[in-house]
Order: C-alpha cells, then structure tokens, then sequence
C-alpha cells in the first residue's frame, strides 16, 4: 500500500473537522447580541415649573458723550471706572479758536448796535425835517427803511454773539449726571470733529438686566411679571421686574430682547456681570426628575431612551428638559408614570434595538 492511501483518511478528517468549525463559528457570528441596560422607573412629583435664561447687567442709561463744536483735545481728565459728579468737566478741547470766534462776534455786534444808533439819529432828524418841509416824504422813508434794516443786522449780529458765546463754553465737555465713566474713546492732542464720541458714561444708580429670549418662549413673558436674577459672583439672588419686551426679533440671533429692572441696583457692583434670570408661573406642574445620563442631544432636539419591557426593545422619546444642571434635569411633558427610561449605555443604542434589562447585584439578593 502506498504512502499517499496511507494520509488519505487523515486528510478527509482534517478537512471534515474544519468544516464543522467554520459552520459554528459562523452560527456564533449570526447571533445577535442582546445588551444590558440600566433603567429607572419614573416616579412623578409636584414641581415649581421655572424658566431660566442668561442675562447681563447693563446700565439702563448711558450715553456716549462728545463736543458740539470741534478742535483739538488738549486734555481727558477721566479714565474707565472714574466715578463722576453731575457738571464736573470730563475733557476740554483748545479754546484759542473758539475765543477768538467770540471775539469776532463780540466786534460784529458792536458795529452793528453802533450802526443802530446813527440811524436812529438820523431817523429822527428826518422827521423833524419833514415836518418843516426840508425834506420829501421819499427822503424819510428812505431813512426809515435804513434804520430798520440796521435793526435787523443788529439782531443778526446778537444772535451770532449768543452762538459763540455758548460754542466757547461748549469747548469744556461735562458729565450729565452722578455715574461712572464706562469707556474712553480719544486722547490728548487728536483733533476731534463736532460729535465725535470721547467717553462713555453710565448712570450707577439705575441697572437693568438684558437677555436674549427664543421665539419659542417670548409669549411666556410680559411686562410687570417677577423674576429672580442670580449673579455668577454672589449666592444670593436680586429681585427684579420685566420693563420692556422687544416687539421685533433680532435679525441675526431671530431671539428677542427683555430688560428687567433691578429692584436693588446698589448690590450690583459691576456692569457686564453675567447672571441667571428666572421666572416662575407660581402654579404646580407634574415634572420628572432624570439623571443628566438619560439625556441625548442631537441637531434636531433631545430626547431619552424608553424601556418597553414587553418587547423588550427601546425607543426615542423627545423631550423638553429645564432646570439643566451637572447632574440632573426635568421634563414636563412626554413622559408618563412608571415608564423605564435608559439612564446608562445611552450613546450606544438604536431605534427599536432588543436589549434587556441590568439586574444590580443588590436586587439578586433581595
């Protein structure tokens, strides 16, 4: 017998056993995989339902003050955070021009009272002559229409006076009220033209909070209604009250602007502080407490993952959480008592995917 019949038997048998191996590995592959997944059964509570949005403190008056005339800026006295006094002087620009401008006026209305004057004298001389019949009726009009025209380059020249004398007390720029000095916007020696901005001033004693409000949100909030704003440098929360509520939407953002009142500006000890504001309607609501876990963000909204233990399957429900914090959040509505909602393993699953749930190893010795 030759060695080649000897293998032959071997040969077959090795090959049917692999066969037999591929069959089963492949029936392990095909074999889906059932996950475990940790739920919790909602249980419903009474909660207060609040709104919370960002909010900044701005000052509710506040203004960007320049010169009315022009000239070059000799001196800024103030800096950011000086706190000023209604009518203290804030800059100055060179006087010289102005100075001389009032000169000029001063010198135009003296020749033009001076002028006034000798017609008036002569007007009167004409009348006298007149009645003695030295001179025509033509003649006196003549001189009445002169000395009335003289009148009339005597109110011009008065009100020129007037217009410089005021443009040199123009050249000295003054705060229009108790505040502070928010921002600055020339220096010494830069020739500034009439309207030009040199500071800012804001009014300390009357702050406003200003926030940003979806569309989807702005009907919840009216003028007069109560909120709580809580700054990021203090635990202790600021009463306020809505003031105004823009009709028109930003046309970059598409949000809506509301300005709130702050009911006790003197806590406020910067502007531009970043704060939380909150409205609360005051009415008991059916909320569900979740952990931040359960929660999934995508581009179209939020949502959990629901539990059917029947089916054993999950699926997306979408939600609207508020009151986010780092670890927890409500829902108000779409969500039902006694639902099992996914609350680990939730960026692995699927719509309609089989899993089962994860029993603690406390509740097996139970």
């Amino acid at each position: 017998m030759s060695k080649s019949r000897l293998f032959l038997p071997v040969v077959w048998a090795t090959a049917g056993s692999l066969v037999l191996a591929a069959c089963s590995r492949s029936e392990i592959d095909t074999t889906e995989v059932i996950r475990p997944v940790r739920v919790m059964e909602l249980q419903a509570g009474d909660s207060t339902f609040e709104e919370s949005f960002p909010g900044q403190i701005e000052p509710r008056f506040q203004a960007k003050l320049s010169f009315q005339v022009g000239g070059k800026l000799t001196a800024r006295l103030v800096d950011v955070g000086d706190k000023v006094t209604k009518g203290q002087i804030l800059a100055k620009i060179d006087p010289q021009d102005l100075s001389l401008a009032l000169q000029a006026a001063q010198a135009q209305f003296d020749a033009a009272a001076t002028e006034h004057t000798q017609l008036k004298t002569d007007l009167e001389r004409a009348k006298t002559l007149k009645q003695q019949n030295f001179i025509s009726q033509a003649e006196l009009d003549r001189r009445q229409l002169a000395f009335d025209a003289a009148g009339s380059r005597l109110s011009q020249a008065r009100a020129q006076l007037n217009t410089q004398a005021n443009q040199r007390q123009y050249g000295d720029l003054r705060a229009p009220g108790i505040g502070v000095i928010s921002g600055v916007y020339a220096e010494a020696g830069q020739v500034l033209a009439p309207g030009q901005a040199v500071v800012q001033w804001a009014d300390e004693n009357d702050v406003q909070v200003s926030m940003a409000v979806p569309e989807n949100r702005v009907s919840e909030i009216k003028p007069g209604q109560e909120a709580s704003v809580l700054l990021w440098s203090g635990k202790q929360a600021l009463a306020a009250k809505v003031r105004e509520v823009s009709p028109v939407a930003d046309p970059v953002t598409r949000t809506y602007a509301v300005l709130l009142d702050v009911n006790d500006p003197a806590r406020v000890s910067r502007f531009g502080m970043s704060a939380t504001v909150k409205f609360t309607t005051g009415a008991k609501s059916t909320a569900f407490k979740l952990p931040i876990s359960a929660l999934v963000a995508e581009h179209t909204g939020a949502f959990v993952w629901v539990f059917d233990e029947k089916q054993g399957v999950v699926n997306k429900r979408v939600v609207e959480p508020y009151d986010v914090s780092e670890s927890d959040f409500l829902v108000k509505d779409g969500l039902s008592n006694g639902e099992l909602i996914v609350t680990a393993g939730t960026h692995v699953l699927n719509e309609g995917q089989k899993v089962r749930r994860f029993i603690e190893t406390s509740d097996l010795s139970k």
